[in-house]
């Protein structure tokens, strides 16, 4: 039970500051690898009010994480004691996103694969590598997420985002924001809300081909009907975590219900009920084999919440 748990009065509270209270939820019902232990939940349905929302929070000394769409994420058993803070989804007509020109405004609750599709409605093209990438836009923009030559970073142009730092939403610039590969500048208490991305135009039976393509590559070579994170460690510079853990013949391997996907070996699928601990024994055991081998310490592209 979070600290905020403990007021009877919480859900007024935050309904006035227009979210909706949810304790003690559970977070395999929010992550694809469907593990994870309760946790109080904090919808966001009006984004305007965080900073008053936030002011609260600071002043009652409660810790917070912002929770997307739980497809790159691995959380205890134990649960957390932190609220968790989520962009509820936008009712508005095409999922809020707002057209003008090349350009289009995305919520950050936005589904990712939605807003291709979206997008490729009016032959906007660049996002086709991102069309089979699980979770939420802000989700993806906080890893500059990229498939198949595809990088989210390469097309933002604006974000609008709540910075903890100074208590405010402001909207950043695209070159106020690095994006690396797996990796951007965000500071772990910003909060992206919205973002603004300029794509090329691009015919739609083009768009879809390619996409077409793009699922192929995907459904042939990653286990894309068991329930996983997506890659469990970042490739290393001009190496192959995948490739590595292959080579040592760990496909198969499993420590519980948790199993190295016998098609992509850097995917951990959860095949038979497998707790959070299962699957981090199995990257430990990864890791080190992988050092032992090859002198390389993998680094963890799956995002561990741990108490």
């Amino acid at each position: 039970m979070s600290r905020l748990a403990q007021d009877p009065g919480i859900a007024a509270q935050m309904a006035a500051f227009g979210a909706e209270w949810r304790p003690a939820e559970r977070m395999s019902a929010h992550t694809s690898l469907g593990v994870g232990g309760p946790a109080d939940l904090v919808r966001i349905h009006d984004p305007q009010r965080l900073p008053d929302l936030m002011e609260q929070f600071q002043r009652r000394g409660i810790p917070w994480r912002v929770l997307g769409g739980g497809t790159n994420l691995l959380v205890v058993d134990e649960g957390l004691p932190d609220v968790l803070l989520h962009l509820a989804h936008s009712s508005a007509q095409h999922g809020g996103l707002a057209f003008a020109g090349n350009q289009v405004e995305v919520p950050a609750s936005a589904n990712l694969g939605s807003t291709v599709t979206e997008c490729a409605k009016r032959n906007l093209g660049g996002l086709e590598g991102l069309i089979g990438v699980p979770g939420s836009v802000g989700g993806a923009l906080r890893m500059n997420a990229g498939a198949y030559g595809t990088q989210i970073g390469d097309v933002v142009r604006a974000l609008t985002v709540y910075r903890g730092s100074i208590g405010k939403i402001e909207t950043l610039r695209n070159e106020k924001v690095r994006f690396e590969y797996r990796h951007t500048s965000f500071a772990p208490d910003d909060i992206l809300l919205s973002v603004r991305l300029q794509l090329p135009d691009r015919p739609y039976a083009e768009i879809v081909e390619r996409v077409k393509q793009c699922n192929q590559k995907r459904r042939s070579s990653q286990p894309v009907n068991e329930k996983s994170a997506g890659c469990i460690f970042k490739n290393p510079p001009g190496l192959s975590a995948g490739k590595m853990i292959d080579e040592l013949g760990l496909k198969g391997t499993s420590v519980g219900g948790a199993v190295i996907s016998e098609r992509h070996a850097n995917f951990i699928v959860n095949r038979h009920q497998a707790t959070a601990s299962d699957i981090l024994k199995l990257m430990d055991l990864i890791r080190e084999r992988v050092l032992k081998a090859f002198g390389v310490q993998l680094e963890e592209e799956v995002i561990v919440w741990r108490q």
